[in-house]
């Protein structure tokens, strides 16, 4: 294993774990998407201070952005399908796009 995998991996455990404790306390979506892109950040600035892991932090913060909003998105779906989610609020691409506006906003879209 090299480095970055090491790195993607660790941050990849990190997130999965985040998502878990978020699901167990009920964690409000926006509280929770900050705190998967401060870890993102935190990893990109790692990354950047250690040029012996060859890659760009902004490919390696792209890749767990993926990652991580596509946890986040299965485990509303698994929500939604156990009926813990009502099914009319149910809309993926809706839900896509509030992930993708809090991450960059810090909030909810108005």
């Amino acid at each position: 294993m090299n480095c970055i995998e090491a790195v993607e991996g660790t941050a990849k455990a990190v997130l999965i774990k985040l998502l878990d404790l978020a699901t167990e306390y009920r964690m409000d979506a926006s509280e929770y998407i900050r705190n998967v892109k401060a870890v993102m950040d935190a990893i990109a600035v790692f990354v950047k201070n250690n040029p012996e892991i060859s890659v760009k932090p902004d490919t390696l913060r792209d890749v767990l952005y993926d990652f991580a909003r596509e946890q986040w998105l299965a485990r509303y779906q698994k929500s939604v399908e156990l009926g813990e989610i009502q099914s009319e609020k149910a809309d993926i691409e809706y839900q896509t796009y509030c992930y993708d506006y809090i991450y960059a906003h810090g909030d909810y879209p108005r």
